[in-house]
């Protein structure tokens, strides 16, 4: 399996064992920062999160597109600060309803 990631465009999955490509649009809304260290390392933190929790390839992009959004949005590479609400809430403008149910069972009350 190969996750590339296409900035703005959002991240591509592919692999002979999928059925087809699997494309995740990047997180709306994005306030772009004038520095990108650790956006990748924000995608794979928030990616590789969501697979240990079970959740499929889709939605894991999604968790991953999220939070690459909120480091690149942070001036400094982990001065970030992830809110389960606000998470949420804009998981669900970028994602919809039915996929923040799913991934709100995996963060904290």
């Amino acid at each position: 399996m190969q996750v590339t990631t296409l900035g703005k465009d959002g991240v591509e999955i592919s692999g002979k064992e999928l059925a087809g490509p699997i494309r995740v649009s990047a997180a709306r809304d994005v306030n772009s920062s004038t520095d990108p260290t650790g956006v990748g390392d924000g995608f794979r933190a928030g990616f590789f999160a969501a697979l240990s929790w079970g959740l499929g390839l889709e939605r894991s992009a999604q968790v991953g597109s999220l939070m690459a959004a909120l480091v690149l949005e942070t001036v400094g590479t982990q001065e970030y600060e992830v809110r389960a609400d606000a998470f949420l809430k804009r998981f669900a403008l970028s994602y919809g309803d039915t996929a923040a149910a799913e991934v709100s069972a995996h963060l904290p009350a």
